[in-house]
C-alpha cells in the first residue's frame, strides 16, 4: 500500500552491483542483531550491510515466518517488524522454499529450512550462530556456512 511506501525508508539503490553474494542468515542472526543495545555487533553490522545493498538476502516463506515469530516472542516492537518485513519485501531474492519438506541432512529439522533455502538459491554463504548442528558442518553443496565474524571480514 501506498501508505507503507511513505513510512518506510526503501534502502537507497537497492542493490549495488556487487551484491551478487547471495546470502541465508539464520534466524538467530536477526534475533541478536534486534535485541542488540548498542547496535554495533557483528549480527547489527551484517543486517546494516544487507539493507544497504551489500549482499542479497536468500528468504523463503518459512525463514521469514519464523524470523516474525521469534522477534514478536523476544517483544520487538510491531513498526520495527513491519518495517522489516516490508524491506524483505522490496529487496530480498524471494524462493518458494521448494526443499524444505525434503530431509536433507541429518540435522534438527528446524534448521533444514536454511540449507534447502541455499541449495534452491545457489547461495554463497549461511550466517548462523548454530553451533550444535549448522556451523559444523562447514559446508553444504557448495554453500559455506560461517559464524557472523568471520562473514563480516568479506566486506571491511
Amino acid at each position: 500500500s501506498m501508505r507503507s511506501e511513505a513510512r518506510f525508508k526503501i534502502p537507497s539503490n537497492r542493490i549495488k552491483s556487487n551484491s551478487v553474494l547471495k546470502v541465508v542468515l539464520d534466524t538467530n542472526i536477526f534475533v541478536a542483531g534486534y535485541l542488540s543495545k548498542t547496535k554495533r555487533g557483528y549480527p547489527s553490522q551484517i543486517l546494516d550491510l544487507w539493507r544497504d545493498g551489500e549482499f542479497t538476502l536468500v528468504m523463503s516463506p518459512g525463514i521469514l515466518e519464523e524470523i516474525v515469530a521469534k522477534l514478536l516472542e523476544k517483544g520487538v516492537p510491531e513498526d520495527l517488524l513491519e518495517e522489516l518485513v516490508f524491506i524483505i519485501g522490496q529487496i530480498a531474492l524471494h524462493i518458494n522454499g521448494a526443499y524444505e519438506t525434503c530431509r536433507l541432512s541429518k540435522i534438527d529439522p528446524d534448521d533444514n529450512k536454511f540449507l534447502a533455502a541455499a541449495l534452491e538459491s545457489g547461495a554463497d554463504y549461511i550466517v548462523s550462530y548454530d553451533a550444535k548442528s549448522l556451523l559444523p558442518m562447514k559446508h553444504f553443496h557448495g554453500t559455506q556456512i560461517l559464524i557472523p565474524e568471520l562473514f563480516i571480514r568479506h566486506f571491511v
